[in-house]
């Protein structure tokens, strides 16, 4: 009779066993998710958006759980403004619409950028400390940009001030994983933009890339001439045909008076020389520009985008590595 009391015992003290060790492993994971906001500029935030995540998972990886929580929200606020803006045609209306497709545009490029960090994060984030931090940077620029776009065109528009809103909400959203990113240990590789006259090149650059770029010959998928010698007349028309990863556009000399504006990848623009080949767009917002967005002379979404000896009227050497 003794026997069944023994067994109900011991299952108790089995239960409560575990009890105390999940207790235990909860609370040292809490512990954790405060020591890590800690590090943070939004410390508050950065423990409920935790809390939100599921903190009480054992295996919650913070920095990556931050980045999702970042992901799910990177987007605009709901309205019916979005929809009954196309009806309207005063000029508030059309500049908050231009305001809105920017930013709507921006929140897509944040997107992109995000995923690529939580890829990289569960890759090998000490490997790619360099590009996960790069990433993030880019996304709180994208936020500030929107920002930007609104205060300057339809500040006084109810939807745009919830847009603005957002905005502030993201930023101190997407600040925090940077704030721990910035925290990864380990040697991080050189990254990042740098000019070509140091002769150093970024991590992402491929060996082939690097030959290219070194290289006095170009062999060129598309040639670019105003005089028709190419296979194009403009330089938009050369990157709307490309195709692939690596493509490389020869620009001759002249001056093209266009707006290059692309998300694809893989992009390489490569001309006779600063002051021989010059793209130029021809306006700014500060002269007349209808928008941010529309005054850039290069709007490039795409990765891996290379220029090398060309001039634009903004900037007088286009001799970069953007990523």
């Amino acid at each position: 009779m003794g026997s069944p009391k023994c067994v109900v015992f011991w299952v108790l003290v089995i239960f409560l066993s575990v009890g105390s060790v999940c207790r235990a492993t909860k609370g040292g994971l809490d512990e954790e998710v405060r020591t890590q906001c800690g590090f943070t500029r939004y410390p508050t935030l950065c423990v409920q958006t935790l809390t939100e995540s599921g903190s009480g998972n054992p295996s919650l990886d913070i920095l990556s759980a931050l980045v999702n929580r970042t992901i799910s929200e990177t987007k605009l606020p709901d309205s019916n403004f979005e929809i009954l803006s196309y009806h309207f045609i005063s000029p508030e209306a059309q500049h908050a619409r231009i305001a809105m497709d920017y930013c709507q545009e921006l929140m897509s490029m944040s997107e992109k950028r995000l995923k690529q960090a939580l890829d990289a994060l569960q890759k090998s984030p000490k490997k790619h400390k360099a590009d996960i931090q790069a990433w993030l940077s880019a996304v709180l620029t994208f936020q500030q940009d929107c920002k930007d776009s609104v205060e300057n065109h339809v500040p006084s528009n109810v939807y745009m001030g919830e847009i603005y809103k957002k905005m502030d909400y993201l930023s101190e959203l997407g600040s925090n994983p940077l704030a721990l990113a910035n925290r990864i240990t380990g040697k991080s590789p050189t990254g990042g933009r740098r000019l070509l006259e140091q002769e150093s090149f970024p991590d992402w650059v491929s060996a082939s890339d690097r030959k290219l770029l070194q290289s006095t010959e170009i062999k060129a998928n598309a040639v670019v001439a105003k005089d028709g010698s190419g296979n194009f007349k403009t330089v938009s028309e050369a990157i709307g045909a490309a195709t692939g990863s690596r493509f490389v556009i020869y620009v001759k000399a002249g001056t093209y008076n266009e707006k290059i504006n692309t998300n694809k990848d893989g992009i390489t623009l490569i001309g006779d020389g600063k002051y021989s080949t010059v793209i130029t767009a021809g306006s700014s917002v500060g002269k007349g520009g209808s928008s941010l967005r529309g005054s850039a002379t290069f709007t490039i979404t795409g990765d891996g985008f290379i220029a090398r000896d060309i001039g634009t009227s903004v900037v007088p050497e286009l001799h970069r590595l953007w990523r």
